[in-house]
């Protein structure tokens, strides 16, 4: 299995099998990377509420016939469950649950991350231990989950395994893209950054902030996400 070519030693420190540190974004300020939060935020709920919006305007036309009415009931409700599902990644995976310094139920990662695989093309296989866990660790175990969704876009698994100090996150599937601003934002580039890849440059950034390691692996079968962090 061969190491990423876009993760340079130069950019995360690595060594044979070890992975590398991320580095520090300091070079992006707070509100620039606000915005891009926001609007990758915004992004993803963009069209389950445009579909709410749609299905509320066939409700009002009196003239439109029961089967119509109907499927507009079913894009409303399907709408409204991806819009909770999005809202509550967002609030764990960048909110500030729990306050500084304080952990998160992994039961409660898990929950939020198999209601957003419900709107994506990959099914979750959850393998970690349950309990409470350290908040930088649960973040970036949330962003990197996402991410991994969107390099099986045509389906697949994504499996996450080990334990919340030292996990992988693997997917598989027919077809496997890893996108080269994905691997640039997880290793600290905050250049022409798209709101798209904020997340992964905000699990960088919590990464070089408690010391932990990060490397990404692509193989023809496998792309994997592996973390480690110190222990507490």
């Amino acid at each position: 299995m061969s190491e990423v070519p876009e993760i340079k030693s130069d950019e995360i420190e690595a060594a044979s099998d070890e992975v590398g540190s991320a580095p520090d974004t300091a070079s992006l300020d707070s509100v620039a990377l606000s915005a891009l939060l926001s609007s990758r935020v915004c992004h993803d709920l963009i069209n389950p509420v445009g579909a709410i919006g749609s299905g509320l305007e066939v409700l009002d036309d009196q003239d439109m016939d029961s089967t119509m009415r109907e499927a507009a009931m079913d894009l409303i409700k399907s709408g409204a469950e991806k819009a909770i599902a999005v809202l509550s990644y967002a609030r764990l995976a960048y909110g500030a649950a729990g306050g500084y310094g304080a952990q998160i139920s992994l039961d409660d990662a898990k929950s939020v991350l198999g209601k957003v695989f419900e709107h994506v093309k990959a099914d979750m296989e959850w393998l970690l231990p349950g309990g409470l866990a350290a908040k930088e660790n649960v973040k970036v175990l949330l962003i990197l989950g996402y991410a991994a969704a969107d390099t099986v876009p045509r389906g697949g698994v994504v499996a996450f395994e080990g334990t919340v100090n030292e996990f992988t996150i693997r997917a598989t599937g027919k077809r496997l893209i890893l996108q080269d601003d994905l691997v640039r934002a997880l290793s600290g580039d905050t250049h022409e950054i798209a709101p798209k890849f904020t997340p992964a440059l905000i699990a960088s950034k919590i990464l070089s902030e408690v010391g932990g390691v990060i490397k990404v692996e692509k193989t023809d079968e496998a792309i994997e996400f592996s973390c480690v962090f110190p222990a507490k």
